[in-house]
This record gives structure tokens, C-alpha cells and sequence, in this order.
């Protein structure tokens, strides 16, 4: 394999990396190559496909301040944080179905000679001692196949099950219970090793050659890494999907119901105890109607209507609050 060097350590979003990946794979992949690099990230990532309101826990994720992400890859939600390392390989497409046993195979016999007994299983996984160790997503198109995945040296296992669990206190500890029966951290099999001597060890046994990445190319990767920052790609472009947000304000209990659809609002309800001034809020509903789901576009709305007008005691500034909690990104700026 050759080992990318990317200069990117330290850096703990996945935009730059996902630019890294998307680089090598339709630009730099020839012939029979197969790349290979290693990133750390601190948040949740979830798949491509995945509705993010079905995967965290959003109360604890906001009181503890940890990151959303999406990649574009499938698969389920992911938490990472420092002692987490994700690793990405990259290598022609197959005339064959692809498996990620042939690649995942050469991880195992690196660690193996660490004389960590690990093992592949499933269509996805390491396991050490029947617990996972690392789980892996893939993206194949016509220039290549990407595999990546996260190898856990002394991941926060109680975090990752508070993050991406419902608020739920009892279901959250039968959660973490059964977790820690599933998985488990490299680092007590490891003899001391320490989590950089452990990658650079991986680094040196999968890889024979080297390709860094010039200062002009991290100049541009940075710059294509910034689609991924956008609310588009977090937010839009998610299946279709009814967005649920409720309170209970001084007014009333209120509730926001928003169908949508290719990231645009396709239906609006609201319904709740408050009293309305209105015969009905169909006008007010309506306003929210072919809107762009996300914070900025709804905010948006709201500024060019008077709610009070609407319901009685009610303020743009209470729906604006309201919004926040759709938007977890929000909480960020």
C-alpha cells in the first residue's frame, strides 16, 4: 500500500479528509495502486443514508457539546474522539464482488502480530475476543472503491452510547452494559503500546511507499473540504423524512410538524394547547411551505411573520429557540 501523508494531524473535523478521499480516489488512483492514511476525528459521523434525528441523543449532545457530522458513505452512526482512529483505504475497483475481507484481512495480520488475537467477522468488523474493534463503511464508483473505518484504542464508550441513544436514562445504562459486552478498546491488548506508536506501527506494516501531499494540494483540499461543511450536505440531503419539535412555553405547549422531502419543507403542522388568534394558522403554516430545511432559511420565515399576530403571548424569538434543537450545528457557531 502506499501510506498518504497529509499533514492534516491534530485536526479534528473529517471535512479535510473527506476531500483527501475523494482526491486520491478520482485523481490520484492508477492502475493496480492502493492507498492507505489514517485521520482522527471528535464527534458523531452518520452514513449518507441515515435520518440524524433517529440517531442522537440530541439533549446530551448539546449539553456536552460534541460535533455532528455526515459522511459520504453508508452505514450506521459512528462516535469518535481522540483515542479513536479512523483509517481509509483506497484501491481499484474489482472485477469480482467487492469484500471487506481483503483488506480488513491484512489489518488483522498486522495486529495478529502484535499478538492480538484479532479476527474479521460479519461483512464489516474486527473483533478481538468477540468484540468489536473496528467497523468499516464503502463507496465504490467508476475510478475506485474506498473502504474506511474506525480502529478503537481508548474510545469513550459511555459517551458513544449517551451520544447516539435516546434520552432515555434506563434504556441509556442497559445500553452501556451491553456495549461494553460488545466491544472493546485495543489498548489493554496492546503491552504498553501507546496510541501513536500504534498507528505509526500499522502505518509502517500495511504500507511500502510514501506520496505526500504537497502544500499546494493541502491549500486545495481545504478548499473542496468545504462542501461538506455546508448545511446542504448535513442537512438536506438526507432521505425524506417528518421532523418533530415540541416545548412547552408559557403560552402553551407547542408542537412543529415538517415533512421533508430532497431538503425542502413540503408540509407543515402545527398543533399544541396554545390559543390561537387566528380562525386557523393555514397562512401562517403555508410560510414555511418550499422552504430549504435548514436554520438560516427558516429563520428567515419567521422574520418576515409576527407570530403574536398568530398566537396569543407567543414570540419569534420562542419558535427561533424552538428551531434550535432541529439544527445541532447551531449550537456551534
Amino acid at each position: 500500500m502506499i501510506l498518504v501523508k497529509h499533514h492534516n494531524e491534530g485536526n479534528l473535523e473529517p471535512f479535510f479528509y473527506y476531500a483527501l478521499e475523494a482526491y486520491v480516489l478520482n485523481e490520484l488512483l492508477k492502475g493496480d495502486e492502493t492507498y492507505f492514511f489514517t485521520w482522527r476525528i471528535k464527534g458523531i459521523i452518520s452514513g449518507k443514508n441515515q435520518v440524524i434525528e433517529n440517531e442522537i441523543n440530541f439533549p446530551y449532545v448539546k449539553e456536552n457539546h460534541i460535533r455532528f457530522f455526515r459522511r459520504p458513505t453508508g452505514g450506521g452512526s459512528v462516535y469518535s474522539d481522540e483515542n479513536n482512529t479512523m483509517f481509509t483505504i483506497i484501491t481499484k475497483r474489482s472485477k469480482e464482488n467487492f469484500s471487506f475481507k481483503t483488506y480488513l484481512g491484512q489489518v488483522v495480520d498486522a495486529l495478529r502480530k502484535l499478538g492480538v488475537l484479532a479476527e474479521f467477522s460479519g461483512r464489516n468488523d474486527i473483533l478481538v475476543e468477540g468484540k468489536k474493534i473496528s467497523g468499516n463503511a464503502f463507496l465504490q464508483n467508476r475510478n475506485g472503491m474506498l473502504m474506511h473505518g474506525t480502529m478503537m484504542y481508548d474510545l469513550d464508550i459511555e459517551t458513544m452510547v449517551r451520544a447516539l441513544n435516546p434520552p432515555d436514562e434506563k434504556l441509556i445504562s442497559k445500553g452501556i452494559q451491553s456495549v461494553r459486552s460488545r466491544v472493546a478498546n485495543l489498548k489493554s491488548y496492546l503491552n504498553g503500546m501507546s496510541h501513536d506508536e500504534f498507528i505509526e506501527y500499522l502505518e509502517k506494516e500495511l504500507c511500502d511507499t510514501v506520496y505526500e501531499i504537497s502544500p499546494e494540494e493541502v491549500e486545495m483540499l481545504k478548499e473542496r473540504a468545504k462542501i461538506y461543511q455546508t448545511d446542504k450536505f448535513l442537512y438536506q440531503e438526507q432521505p425524506p423524512f417528518t421532523q418533530v419539535l415540541k416545548k412547552r412555553f408559557s403560552w402553551g405547549g407547542f408542537e412543529m410538524r415538517l415533512d421533508v422531502k430532497d431538503g425542502i419543507i413540503e408540509n407543515t403542522k402545527f398543533i399544541g394547547d396554545f390559543f390561537d388568534l387566528k380562525d386557523d394558522l393555514e397562512m401562517l403554516q403555508e410560510a414555511f411551505k418550499g422552504v430549504s430545511y435548514d436554520y438560516k432559511s427558516l429563520v428567515e420565515v419567521l422574520d418576515k411573520v409576527d407570530i403574536s399576530a398568530y398566537i396569543l403571548n407567543a414570540s419569534n424569538d420562542d419558535l427561533k429557540e424552538l428551531l434550535k434543537d432541529a439544527f445541532l450545528n447551531v449550537w456551534f457557531w
